[in-house]
């Protein structure tokens, strides 16, 4: 349609519903976005209060995989040593056990 011509009323009316239908799709999209970023923060504090809470300076976290790894590997550790240390302790009880009966 050239600039001179008139615009058909109807074809102007399916081109503003056209336009609100975008637009209000933008919006709603815009919401989301806002909400996603809101959600978003809130962990982002959550995170920040966590790491403060631990003793985390910012930019040690690339430090704390690997101090989670010590510890895992540690706690795996204690975790053998505590079995061992039981056995030995149901070891000792039985010759208790055995001692006391032959007394």
């Amino acid at each position: 349609m050239s600039e001179s011509e008139t615009p058909d009323a109807a074809a102007v009316a399916r081109e503003l519903e056209s336009l609100e239908r975008a637009v209000g799709a933008l919006l709603e999209e815009l919401d989301a976005m806002r909400r996603r970023v809101a959600a978003a923060e809130d962990r982002s504090g959550h995170l920040q209060k966590t790491l403060e809470a631990s003793g985390v300076k910012p930019g040690e976290s690339a430090d704390l995989e690997q101090r989670l790894n010590e510890l895992t590997s540690e706690n795996e550790h204690l975790r053998e040593v505590i079995q061992k240390a039981r056995e030995r302790a149901d070891r000792i009880r039985s010759r208790l056990i055995v001692m006391e009966d032959e007394s």
